[in-house]
């Protein structure tokens, strides 16, 4: 609890919620220091995954969701302290406001990682309220810190779920059940934090605020669990990567092509002629029956996903792993829509129009 109550005041001693020895405090407790050992523990393996990750950047997502465990550690690490330990002031206050802070900070940079990827506009709105509330936090006292810590919580909620559903609709597979995870473990920590607050307490009662703290401890178990086994966290910005899609009878004949980025020039016959001759000499070279999978020319990369009677090839700026799931799928449904027709091609690309529906829904 951040406040005490204002019946029980010793001078300048303000008691702990629970005294000493007290059950319903060791509960409270081995809650709280969870959800500080969970934070920590995700915040070091996922730094970790995003260390090894060879196209890691400062500002991508996973990286913003490493720092937003991190903020909560010291939140809930701070109340620990304020709550259990040093109850009087002014190391009281300073926990508390230290606990704020910290949380409000790493939501700010979150946000602004948040802002680079979404589709929105937002114009760094959520990270700008984020670095106020934090200002907030450090000038005003202790009485008004309830209601800067409310305010924010409003706005992570509304940037989080943007946050989330833009992931939904941008995901598929494995991806998306990982994602539908972090959904519902944030969904079930938001509101564990919300209801492990002073004004849950003193209107709700006890029996509320332990619960809040084990629906927090349970919806980080569930992030982390969403977190660390998906396989493409680090790769929501897969949009930005995309340049250009290629299909490709055995033959080396253009089937169909799709344009993402629109200033950057290819000759598309030539391109996909190229590409053909290529990979059936390195096919030769190597002697392998499946072709390639992954290759790398300049500035771009080069996927390919194979069929019985073409090849698909996108060209992109990463060879992101959910870029090749996509583009295998892609595969897999254009030969089930179009396979009888490649067989048969006659040089009429028109018979392959319908393909941009497909293409816009799955890239």
């Amino acid at each position: 609890m951040r406040t005490s109550p204002k019946p029980k005041e010793w001078g300048a001693l303000q008691l702990p919620v629970f005294p000493p020895g007290d059950f319903l405090r060791d509960i409270s407790l081995i809650l709280d220091s969870a959800v500080v050992f969970y934070s920590s523990l995700l915040t070091v393996f996922m730094y970790r995954e995003w260390r090894n990750n060879q196209f890691r950047k400062v500002l991508d997502i996973q990286f913003g969701w490493i720092i937003f465990l991190l903020g909560m550690a010291v939140n809930r690490g701070s109340f620990v302290l304020s709550d259990f330990y040093f109850t009087i002031d002014p190391l009281n206050t300073v926990f508390i406001k230290l606990g704020y802070i910290g949380l409000i900070l790493a939501l700010s940079a979150f946000f602004f990682a948040v802002e680079l990827i979404l589709p929105y506009n937002t114009k760094h709105v959520f990270f700008g309220a984020g670095l106020i509330h934090t200002g907030l936090a450090i000038i005003l006292p202790r009485a008004w810190l309830e209601i800067v810590a409310a305010s924010i919580a409003a706005v992570t909620l509304i940037g989080v779920m943007l946050f989330l559903n833009f992931t939904m609709k941008n995901t598929s597979g494995d991806v998306r059940k990982s994602i539908e995870i972090i959904v519902a473990g944030f969904l079930l920590g938001y509101f564990g934090f919300i209801f492990a607050g002073d004004l849950a307490y003193y209107n709700l009662g006890v029996g509320f605020y332990i619960a809040g703290e084990a629906s927090l401890v349970l919806g980080l178990v569930m992030f982390g669990y969403g977190s660390i086994y998906s396989p493409a966290l680090g790769e929501l910005d897969w949009q930005q990567q995309l340049v250009q899609l290629y299909v490709i009878q055995d033959g080396g004949l253009l089937v169909y092509h799709h344009e993402f980025e629109k200033d950057i020039e290819l000759d598309e016959v030539l391109t996909a002629a190229g590409i053909s001759g290529v990979q059936t000499l390195l096919k030769e070279i190597t002697r392998s029956e499946t072709g390639l999978n992954n290759l790398s020319i300049g500035d771009f990369e080069i996927l390919f996903s194979h069929s019985v009677s073409f090849t698909s090839v996108l060209i992109a700026k990463e060879p992101y792993n959910v870029l090749l799931a996509k583009l295998r799928e892609f595969t897999s449904t254009f030969e089930v829509m179009f396979g009888t027709i490649i067989q048969n091609f006659e040089g009429s690309l028109n018979e392959f129009s319908s393909a941009r529906e497909l293409v816009a829904s799955l890239f």
